[in-house]
């Protein structure tokens, strides 16, 4: 949500920055992810709603209260189904399909999604300054910690080199070399 305000102070600039293709793609994923995780609990409330109305939907006079409860259904299923299949190719791309489990509590998620985004609304108002800034990468699978790791063994790598040649470090120099350790090493004996 906050991304999506940020961008839209100066929505002129953001499409010449993203190009109108771009301008749209962001709307949709951004803002649009946004939106349905504010309507989410009104769609399901209203799909419960008129599931419970009592009447059979096919009476005529019941014909918008069918024409409801199939849409709402059909679109919640649709977003849960979407959903789904998103995650389970993420975890098929990472060689995590063992924890694909978890899926099936999307509709879970999907709620407390919105109460997430509900709350970041309410304090968006009550508390502005107020930043609860979540930490991603943190997992051990993740690309991020992954990167991380290999900058600092690059790191290591770099200074374990200026240690060895008596080099200077430099700070506009950008290492690309692999980590060879500059010192020989001694052969290992075959009687072990």
């Amino acid at each position: 949500m906050q991304t999506w305000f940020t961008h839209m102070r100066a929505p002129g600039q953001l499409l010449r920055d993203l190009g109108p293709l771009g301008f749209i793609s962001f709307q949709l994923i951004v803002g649009g992810n946004t939106l349905a995780a504010l309507v989410h609990p009104l769609f399901l409330i209203g799909l419960v709603a008129a599931s419970l109305s009592g009447a059979p939907p096919w009476s005529g006079d019941n014909l918008s209260v069918a024409f409801l409860v199939a849409l709402y259904g059909t679109t919640a299923v649709s977003g849960y189904v979407i959903s789904i299949v998103l995650g389970w190719l993420g975890l098929w791309r990472r060689g995590l399909l063992s924890t694909a489990w978890v899926l099936i509590l999307t509709p879970l998620h999907w709620l407390l999604l919105s109460l997430a985004v509900w709350r970041a609304l309410y304090q968006l108002f009550a508390a502005p300054y107020k930043w609860e800034k979540t930490e991603h990468g943190l997992a051990k699978n993740s690309r991020r910690n992954s990167a991380v790791t290999g900058t600092l063994i690059e790191l290591e790598c770099y200074l374990r080199r200026l240690k060895h040649t008596g080099e200077p470090p430099s700070v506009t120099e950008r290492t690309t070399d692999t980590c060879a350790d500059p010192s020989p090493r001694p052969a290992a004996s075959a009687s072990g």
